[in-house]
């Protein structure tokens, strides 16, 4: 199964007075890199949560937002201290009474002295989390799923174009030496050069022209990337090794091109591979 590295995702879950709400965002990167978000009273969650992430995604940048409450009273610790409260209020009394002005409101200060603290259990903001992640990353990897597979048909059509290029190279190669040989043994008996010399300048010009190498190996090369395609992901690095392989053969496909026409092929072929590669940049 392909995958791309681009994929987004979001789950809920509300347990045991515990709710919580998980957004997930995947885009590309060389290596697993993992941004999370999430409120300071619960990072304790953070090992939890990294180890959840790379059991599920090989490569490319996810950034993950976590959103926790605790619902009702679940959690909370509430401290009045009782005897600040009854030196503020004396003090209020005096002075409203200095002032000849009407007494504030209690509850605000109460508000002021009150100190509310949230406690939660921590297996059971896990639980919720954990919940609320499944969710999300069921619809993260079927969206990295669906753009895989766009990205598995893009590839493989633009890969049979490369051997088509390759096949009409092969069988274009020995009949572009064969003219070349023709046109310089012409021109080298046109400058009464010896017989003698004339075979050793031909057959340094063929070791110079010939691309059979070059053609064998982007074929080697096809048939690997095909294999790791079809094995699926985690591939992407390796893919993107390969194509990098391809084009060295194609760009010293170019260089060697013993005609015009073969060189046009040579940068056709490299065109496409450019462009697999810039989709391979995708797949995880």
């Amino acid at each position: 199964m392909l995958f791309s590295m681009t994929g987004f995702g979001r789950g809920f879950c509300e347990k045991n007075d515990v709710y919580v709400e998980t957004e997930i965002r995947g885009v590309n990167h060389r290596y697993l890199d993992i941004n999370i978000k999430i409120p300071k009273q619960f990072s304790f969650l953070d090992p939890f949560i990294r180890r959840f992430v790379q059991g599920k995604v090989a490569r490319g940048r996810i950034d993950l937002y976590i959103q926790i409450k605790l619902l009702g009273a679940k959690g909370k610790k509430v401290e009045l201290n009782v005897e600040l409260a009854s030196l503020l209020w004396d003090e209020i009394k005096r002075l409203s009474s200095e002032l000849k002005s009407p007494m504030p409101n209690l509850g605000y200060i109460i508000r002021e002295i009150l100190t509310v603290e949230e406690a939660p259990d921590e297996e059971e903001v896990r639980e919720a989390v954990e919940e609320a992640l499944n969710e999300a990353f069921n619809h993260f990897l079927s969206f990295k799923k669906e753009e895989g597979e766009r990205l598995r048909r893009d590839i493989l059509k633009r890969l049979g174009k490369v051997e088509e290029f390759v096949d009409k190279a092969v069988s274009l190669a020995d009949i572009a030496v064969e003219e070349t040989k023709k046109k310089l043994f012409d021109r080298l008996k046109e400058l009464n050069i010896d017989d003698q010399r004339i075979a050793q300048e031909i057959a340094l010009m063929i070791d110079k022209l010939d691309v059979t190498e070059e053609l064998v190996r982007l074929k080697s090369h096809i048939e690997a990337f095909i294999k790791t395609l079809e094995a699926g992901s985690p591939c992407g690095r390796k893919l993107d090794f390969i194509t990098q392989e391809m084009l060295r053969e194609a760009n010293t496909l170019g260089v060697k091109a013993a005609t015009t026409f073969l060189n046009h092929l040579a940068v056709d072929m490299k065109a496409e591979i450019e462009k697999i590669r810039e989709q391979v940049q995708n797949i995880e």
